[in-house]
């Protein structure tokens, strides 16, 4: 049970790599990159801005090869800086804890008093798609960006719309796919990622945007993955969120922890 435990707040890391979409955009002719940087202008003033988010409140709905867990959990969020996930299965209990940095992600299972680390190369070796932690940063606060890039390419995106009135924006970087769901208020919906030479696929949807402290956040982000043989999926419904307060990260010291193998771990 104990090892089941871990897995699944391990999938809940790692569920950044891949999804499985069931929508379907019919694009009716690609605009000019003019227009393109107009509606990623228009996005980005509308998207959540903030310096620290800290969702105090939230439980995680994670369904993997049909074993389904709800479990309590918090997080919090640096700019451009750190993002700290607490899994919490009793409440105020705190039994593992991810710290994901500009260069690795640390896994701490207070349990078990064992440590995992890996950096953002991982997934790449692993699942062959690129993602790093301005990637996940954006996936968790659904803001527009160019996979593995922190800077925005517009000139590599290209626009096309819906007949509903969605745009969509369509970003290529040679070994992946990126395509953004954008509402006809300029709203991101979902953001799908996928490797040009793999199978596997990450799309992550936003519903229920609400105003908090000024920001239009969702309370609900959905993360869904598919690949040959795993369907999965993880859902954060956040219940309790402030922006931009005075939030402490202290990294959590190895000394009481023995590192273990990450590559053990997942195939238990």
């Amino acid at each position: 049970m104990k090892q089941k435990t871990i897995i699944i707040f391990v999938f809940s890391m790692l569920v950044f790599t891949a999804c499985k979409t069931t929508r379907s955009i019919s694009k009716t002719g690609q605009l000019s990159s003019n227009q393109v940087a107009r509606v990623i202008d228009r996005v980005q003033k509308v998207q959540p801005q903030f310096e620290t988010a800290n969702v105090s409140k939230m439980s995680l709905a994670i369904d993997l090869k049909d074993r389904k867990v709800n479990v309590n959990a918090t997080c919090k969020i640096k700019k451009d800086s750190a993002i700290y996930l607490s899994i919490q299965p009793f409440m105020g209990i705190e039994l593992f804890k991810a710290e994901l940095t500009f260069d690795s992600i640390k896994v701490f299972d207070k349990m078990n008093h064992k440590y995992y680390v890996m950096d953002y190369g991982y997934f790449k070796n692993q699942f062959g798609v690129t993602v790093d932690f301005y990637s996940v940063q954006s996936l968790l606060s659904a803001q527009f960006f160019c996979i593995g890039n922190k800077e925005i390419q517009t000139d590599s995106c290209k626009l096309s719309t819906s007949p509903i009135g969605n745009m969509n924006i369509e970003y290529d970087n040679n070994k992946m796919i990126q395509n953004t769901d954008i509402s006809p208020l300029n709203i991101i919906q979902s953001v799908l990622l996928k490797g040009k030479n793999s199978n596997y696929q990450l799309q992550t949807s936003y519903k229920d945007y609400a105003i908090v402290n000024g920001i239009n956040f969702p309370q609900s982000i959905l993360l869904q993955v598919s690949s040959p043989n795993t369907n999965a999926s993880c859902e954060f419904s956040i219940l309790r969120v402030e922006f931009n307060t005075n939030l402490k990260f202290q990294p959590t010291s190895s000394d009481r922890f023995t590192r273990g193998d990450l590559e053990q771990l997942l195939k238990k």
